[in-house]
């Protein structure tokens, strides 16, 4: 299984993005320094200071804001150049990336609606998701600091808010891991737990007591889909084991959502646009989408949109936070 699993993390990043091969083998001894999650230098986004995910859309106004919510954020894999299996905390370089693309495109979309906080933590290279032997040694690895972090935000940074756990591609396999081993088996921290996005990787069940939500409202339960273009199949894995959630309508079946209840993309020049031109299925495992009315060239004409996860329901995903969290 989890060599399966990193053989399909693999591909879909190295359809957008190049990368070059670590040297050697997994070795505690190239991991650097600990980090140390008392220092805000250690955390993409919190709300103690000014990061990317303060950044709203040029064109979206702030349109609310609510209480008594944190988000925990564990970002994907962006370390896909080096020689080492896995990042150091003190890389100035791909924290800039890391902040510039997931932190601004991904957690931004809960600005205003909660406290963010992305702890920093030593992912993975992109290349341990070919290379079994390190790469579950690398993934584990990068999983402790996750949890460590986890563990700091609970005993000192939480204030009895609720909590929502939300994910991206390798920040997914550790927000999995940390929901089964950690949080859900822990009475007094599963009851904080409201909400889980488990977006960018086959999920299946996890929990009879934390199961995938099915209705707009739901809470206590988590969210995930994988963006496909619709009639696309790929070679790794899919099946009606997997959950899907369709990010338009909010529901668990197999209809085909209105292209009249999309509400924009968030591009890269940070602006909302093309709204009504996106609609989405879930089917076997996956999320279909189609696009009308779109001049995005060849980007439209792409079968693989794991990248753009979150950006292409953007608008969607804020306006149900509010809705679901409100309650």
């Amino acid at each position: 299984m989890i060599k399966k699993l990193l053989a399909f993390c693999l591909t879909i990043f190295l359809i957008a993005c190049r990368t070059t091969l670590p040297i050697g083998d997994f070795s505690m001894d190239k991991t650097g320094i600990e980090p140390n999650y008392t220092s805000l230098d250690c955390w993409a986004a919190h709300p103690s200071k000014k990061d990317f995910s303060d950044k709203f859309p040029k064109n979206h106004k702030p349109d609310t804001s609510l209480e008594g919510i944190d988000v925990f954020f564990i970002y994907p894999t962006i370390y896909l150049s080096g020689k080492d299996w896995n990042a150091k905390i003190d890389d100035k370089k791909l924290n800039r990336k890391i902040n510039r693309s997931t932190i601004k495109y991904q957690a931004g979309v809960f600005n205003q609606l909660a406290r963010i906080y992305s702890p920093i933590y030593r992912q993975m290279h992109i290349q341990g998701y070919k290379n079994p032997i390190n790469g579950i040694k690398a993934l584990d690895f990068a999983y402790q600091d996750v949890k460590k972090a986890f563990t700091y935000y609970l005993k000192h940074l939480n204030d009895g808010n609720r909590i929502v756990i939300a994910a991206h591609s390798q920040g997914t396999n550790h927000a999995e891991r940390l929901l089964k081993e950690f949080i859900l088996p822990n009475d007094s921290i599963s009851e904080k737990v409201v909400l889980a996005y488990l977006i960018g990787m086959p999920i299946q069940e996890i929990s009879s007591s934390f199961q995938h939500c099915s209705n707009p409202t739901d809470l206590n339960c988590f969210l995930s889909w994988r963006t496909f273009k619709s009639g696309y199949f790929p070679s790794y894995k899919h099946g009606k084991e997997i959950t899907v959630s369709n990010p338009i309508s909010w529901k668990s079946d197999t209809l085909k959502s209105d292209f009249n209840n999309h509400k924009g993309i968030l591009m890269p020049n940070n602006k909302i646009r093309f709204k009504k031109t996106v609609n989405a299925q879930a089917i076997d495992g996956l999320l279909w989408i189609e696009f009308q009315n779109i001049p995005l060239g060849k980007w439209k004409d792409k079968k693989n949109y794991h990248i753009a996860d979150y950006n292409l329901f953007w608008g969607n995903i804020r306006t149900n936070f509010i809705n679901r969290m409100s309650q």
